[in-house]
């Protein structure tokens, strides 16, 4: 499968591709001869969504005519798929499977970073804490002027699955803990889309939980920046006001924000993390399907001169 989404986020394109076109789409024959697998590049449109609030919106597929739902569902549960936005793409499969596939936040990021290279294109050296599938780090080598990035995650399977989908000759990787690895350097450029959901009694082991990594570099990132280096990183509704009890010591501009459904369901089913966020502000707000929301920052630091 194919996901396109549009650099103004409006539209989300699904694609069959592959062996899907024989095994779900329904073209397996050709000249009367059976046909199981078409090459990758064959592809052809399924559906686009518009103003899309997450990649895998079960409520809206599951309102769409039934043969077009459950083409739609069988097509999300396939491996692999390829994400793709702004002319740049991810692949993502079954080997990579304890690692996050792009998600709306991912998009959300880019779509903020395309904002910033088009103030600004030239970095030297960059550094991405926590890649994930690498999407963003291959967004900025393709998008940007740089010289070097360091792609960095605490998970293994992270790292294998980014060197897949970057075959450039300026990006170098890390395993471990990101913050020890940059200790006592400079960049010109530090993206990361950290965990921000709270959780008393965090513990750092997944891409959502805790706010420990967020609120350091937001307070403490300019160690790390060269003079006029820039710090751009996600902050969620679910933490913001917590983030943001100390002003940073660096200047902030929001380049982007946007409201979408909290759907994690590890913490949907847990009453006692559920009843914390409660505690902190959160609240029902049933619409679109989903029952909890949250608003995404993408936020800019820029270190004072």
């Amino acid at each position: 499968m194919i996901i396109k989404v549009s650099s103004d986020l409006r539209k989300e394109e699904i694609w069959a591709n592959g062996h899907e076109l024989a095994s779900i789409m329904g073209k397996d024959r050709s000249k009367g001869k059976r046909v199981y697998e078409y090459p990758p590049e064959k592809k052809a449109h399924v559906y686009t969504f518009k103003n899309p609030v997450l990649m895998t919106d079960n409520y809206r597929i599951g309102k769409l005519a039934p043969t077009l739902r459950d083409t739609l569902f069988s097509l999300f549960n396939e491996k692999p798929r390829i994400v793709a936005y702004d002319r740049v793409s991810v692949f993502w499969d079954s080997k990579h499977s304890k690692v996050w596939c792009p998600s709306i936040d991912t998009m959300v990021y880019a779509k903020a970073l395309r904002k910033l290279f088009k103030q600004r294109r030239k970095f030297g050296r960059v550094v991405e804490i926590g890649c994930g599938s690498g999407f963003l780090s291959k967004y900025v080598l393709a998008k940007a002027e740089i010289k070097s990035i360091l792609v960095n995650d605490i998970n293994n399977l992270a790292i294998e699955c980014a060197k897949g989908n970057i075959q450039d000759s300026r990006a170098s990787f890390s395993v471990g803990d990101g913050l020890k690895k940059i200790a006592n350097q400079k960049f010109d450029l530090i993206i990361c889309n950290p965990p921000y959901v709270p959780r008393p009694r965090s513990i750092r082991d997944n891409a959502y939980e805790g706010t420990g990594l967020l609120d350091y570099l937001i307070h403490e990132g300019q160690k790390y920046l060269t003079d006029n280096g820039v710090l751009v990183i996600n902050v969620s509704s679910l933490c913001y006001n917590e983030i943001f009890k100390r002003k940073p010591q660096m200047d902030m501009e929001v380049l982007e924000t946007m409201e979408v459904p909290l759907k994690v369901n590890n913490i949907l089913n847990s009453k006692s993390w559920v009843s914390y966020l409660r505690s902190q502000g959160l609240k029902k707000n049933y619409h679109q399907g989903y029952e909890y929301w949250q608003k995404l920052n993408i936020i800019q630091l820029t270190k004072k001169e």
